[in-house]
């Protein structure tokens, strides 16, 4: 039995009409029968008749109607209580943030946590996720969004996606076609800016190409997101981007993407906290938006798995 259906059938036999019904709830017809339909389907009994006046409750209808108006305030009250309960929330939480993903989560975050929690003064810390792993497993970092690593190994994680990595360059270094998957041996021909270790991508590009026993070129290394991005769009380079970090290259009419044809050149994104730590109520809503809107980032990428 869900809500919706039990708002339903309150809509309908007030409104004595389907119809008028769905005028009321700005659902087609189609639906607001289909779910009544399976409302009567579970009680195993006939809740409304058509007559002369109209949709009419039978006895189990009506007694159904009662029951359904207790229940949508009672739900409505618990909203109402949460809401206040989120209102009072206050205190100070700290997140890190590995660079590139702080590029489209930073702000988002805190214009979430701004409206929601008005009292919760959040601070955000970007940095490379090497570097931010201690922080958080000494406590000086609440949370943060990070690469799984063998240092991560020590904090408690939840896995978030599994990001591909991409080749990006200004269109003049690299006419090729757009989308044509490209191999290691290509990869290596081109001269490319990166972070300089440790980092993320260059600890998996180390891990394939040693792999294939050979290496890659570094053009020079460049430990800002923004940098780097702008730096390949001005031509001065080649790079290996993350999946989250294409949207920066737009328009695409001036740069070239080509995903890598590489099986085991990604990196795993988690969300990771100090284990066992005390967590203060700020920081758990905190926590649960932040992986609320890593899920709508990466939908997109999940979507094409």
């Amino acid at each position: 039995m869900e809500l919706r259906q039990l708002r339903y059938l309150i809509a309908v036999i007030d409104a004595q009409s389907i119809t008028r019904a769905c005028d009321v709830l700005h659902v087609v017809p189609s639906a607001v029968s289909h779910q009544l339909k399976l409302l009567e389907q579970e009680l195993q009994s006939t809740l409304l008749v058509r007559g002369a006046l109209g949709v009419q409750p039978t006895a189990t209808g009506r007694l159904l109607y009662g029951q359904a108006q207790a229940i949508l305030r009672q739900v409505a009250d618990a909203r109402a209580c949460v809401q206040v309960e989120e209102s009072q929330v206050a205190g100070s939480v700290s997140v890190a943030i590995a660079g590139s993903i702080a590029q489209v989560l930073a702000v988002p975050l805190l214009a979430a946590c701004r409206e929601r929690w008005p009292a919760v003064i959040l601070s955000i810390h970007e940095g490379l996720s090497g570097h931010l792993v201690e922080g958080v497993h000494s406590g000086r970092f609440d949370m943060g969004v990070l690469y799984a690593s063998e240092a991560t190994a020590k904090l408690e994680t939840r896995p978030v996606v599994r990001e591909p990595f991409f080749f990006g360059c200004a269109r003049a270094l690299a006419p090729e076609a757009d989308g044509k998957p490209m191999s290691l041996q290509d990869l290596a021909r081109h001269p490319l800016l990166l972070p300089s270790l440790p980092n993320a991508t260059r600890g998996a590009l180390d891990r394939a190409f040693a792999a294939l026993d050979t290496g890659y070129q570094v053009a020079g290394e460049v430990n800002s997101t923004a940098t780097q991005i702008g730096a390949v769009r001005a031509g001065l380079g080649a790079s290996v981007l993350p999946w989250i970090s294409l949207r920066m290259l737009r328009p695409r009419r001036s740069t070239v993407i080509r995903p890598l044809d590489v099986e085991h050149l990604y990196r795993d994104v988690l969300t990771a906290t100090k284990p066992q730590a005390v967590r203060s109520r700020a920081s758990a809503m905190v926590l649960a938006q932040l992986e609320h809107l890593l899920r709508d980032i990466y939908a997109p990428l999940a979507s094409h798995r």
